[in-house]
């Protein structure tokens, strides 16, 4: 069973996504969230990550009384393997599962939420405990934390669960969140004992994550996993849609493709990132 999260989607759309799920024989469960909720929790409309909607994971051990465990995805990313061995993460004894999230883990980050000596976790895909959750009120504890903290936090629902829920998580393979920082030349956080693990898990992902403002459907984007994204949109129902309807720059990149991609040759990524993930 999968569950999509939203804030009003359109009939039409549903239905798309219905045919879509029931060509692979699954069955989709909507779950509209009812966003009013989330009235002191702040958010910035000028970041790119920021949207109201961010919030609505806190939600799931309420709006799915009847689970007990639960795999959260964030909408930007592609599952490339199978998740049977993230659903056999042992989360008996804690509230989370994520992986590290090397492009904010840096002493800024950590030093302004007061949770040095570790890593600085994603909250793009986590697996939850939900009993655990109910057990131990992490719901509240993490609205409540966002609210009183709402001016020192930068990226709310993640640094809430990174701050409230220090002792009570566990840190999964970089595999399970693969992302195109992990592609940087120079990256200033990776710690050197993950190099070997990051290298195989830039060649083997199970999700890529297209964390960060640059999405692969961005105007002139070479991020590495692009392909990968448009190999899913085409099999997609939304194969034909242009996700971002920017007309004259669509048209100077059209006529000008060496435009885009001289801001994205090898001066940022690995040697041969190109051939990654196609």
């Amino acid at each position: 069973m999968m569950y999509l999260l939203h804030n009003g989607l359109k009939h039409q759309t549903i239905k798309r996504i219905e045919r879509i799920a029931n060509s692979y024989n699954i069955k989709v469960s909507f779950i509209e969230i009812n966003t009013s909720l989330f009235n002191n929790c702040p958010v910035n409309q000028n970041a790119h990550y920021s949207n109201v909607m961010m919030y609505a994971r806190i939600l799931l051990p309420s709006m799915l009384p009847h689970l007990s465990k639960i795999i959260y995805l964030d909408c930007d990313l592609v599952v490339c393997k199978d998740l049977k061995s993230l659903w056999d993460t042992d989360v008996n004894d804690v509230a989370v599962a994520m992986a590290p999230d090397y492009y904010y883990n840096n002493e800024e980050t950590l030093g302004r939420l007061d949770i040095p000596g570790r890593h600085y976790l994603n909250s793009g895909v986590i697996v939850m405990n939900l009993d655990y959750w109910r057990k131990h009120n992490i719901q509240n504890r993490l609205l409540s934390y966002i609210a009183e903290k709402s001016s020192i936090i930068i990226y709310p629902d993640q640094d809430a669960l990174n701050v409230v829920l220090k002792d009570e998580l566990i840190e999964l393979p970089i595999e399970y969140n693969v992302t195109p920082y992990h592609f940087y030349k120079h990256p200033d956080n990776f710690p050197t004992d993950r190099y070997e693990e990051i290298a195989e898990a830039r060649k083997s992902p199970v999700i890529f994550h297209y964390m960060g403002p640059t999405k692969p459907w961005s105007l002139g984007c070479y991020v590495p996993g692009k392909a990968l994204f448009m190999k899913y949109q085409k099999l997609s129902g939304w194969h034909h849609t242009v996700i971002q309807k920017h007309f004259y720059k669509r048209l100077l990149y059209t006529l000008c493709p060496a435009l885009g991609k001289k801001a994205w040759e090898n001066k940022t990524y690995i040697d041969g990132w190109e051939e990654y993930l196609t």
